[in-house]
């Protein structure tokens, strides 16, 4: 499939080290916003939408993961990013694992964020697919949120939760329902021991999705790799613990300019 231009935002020194951040299924570039902002000072912070996603393409499907990843090795090489880091969550950690394989040259750190090297049950993922393209998103949100936050986090933190529903609500469903077709045949459980970059697995400790021992495993398979368990988060941990979270990216980064 031909590479999409993807929807992007290039924020920080020009001369800084480039740093992607690839977010989510069902999300969009503003889910990195608390992320962004803490690095913006000290890199040039390369934020985007996945094919199918926010302001990107949605063309028809279905993708592949490899589909997704020559669109952000498309955009890189638009961008002039020759080398650059690269932050993933969920789909977005696929993607940057599918990079880390294919063009090892080409990262200087990984950080693989609530995600694995194989996702979810794949009759799921087809199933999740056909009912969003028969009936959009709307019907994902109460498991959605579910799966996102802890009960605690819904409850202290509304406006936040609105904030990021609303990325899924408007994502279309073509893109989103392509996206779990690429998850249901996404397995890169056997080439893990292919990843050299530098890799920082982030796992929330209430993740039902990427649970700690799933990027325990993860970390235990790639080897130069560590494993930050961030307690209290769901599987969107960077929005569940936006401070602890940016601090154990920060930390990787810098210690792999």
């Amino acid at each position: 499939m031909t590479p999409v231009e993807l929807h992007h935002e290039v924020r920080g020194p020009s001369d800084a080290p480039p740093v992607l951040l690839v977010p989510s299924l069902g999300t969009a570039l503003g889910q990195w916003d608390r992320l962004a902002a803490a690095l913006v000072d000290r890199f040039r912070v390369v934020r985007l939408d996945i094919r199918g996603h926010g302001g990107s393409p949605a063309p028809r499907g279905p993708y592949t993961v490899d589909d997704l990843a020559d669109d952000v090795l498309a955009l890189a090489d638009r961008l002039g990013l020759d080398r650059f880091a690269l932050v993933g969550l969920s789909i977005g950690g696929a993607i940057g694992q599918t990079v880390a394989v294919r063009e090892p040259e080409r990262l200087t750190a990984l950080v693989a964020c609530c995600t694995g090297p194989r996702l979810g049950d794949p009759a799921d993922w087809r199933e999740r697919a056909a009912r969003v393209r028969a009936d959009g998103t709307s019907w994902l949100v109460e498991s959605a949120t579910a799966r996102w936050f802890t009960p605690e986090f819904v409850a202290a933190h509304p406006g936040e939760v609105e904030r990021i529903v609303r990325m899924l609500l408007t994502t279309p469903p073509e893109g989103y329902a392509a996206c779990c077709e690429a998850l249901a045949a996404f397995d890169l459980t056997d080439q893990l021991g292919d990843i050299v970059a530098p890799t920082r697995v982030v796992v929330g400790s209430e993740d039902p999705v990427a649970p700690p021992d799933l990027g325990q495993r993860m970390a235990d398979a790639v080897s130069d790799a560590d494993l930050v368990v961030l307690d209290a988060a769901g599987h969107l941990a960077n929005v569940g613990q936006p401070e602890r979270f940016n601090a154990a990216v920060l930390d990787h980064l810098e210690a792999h300019r």
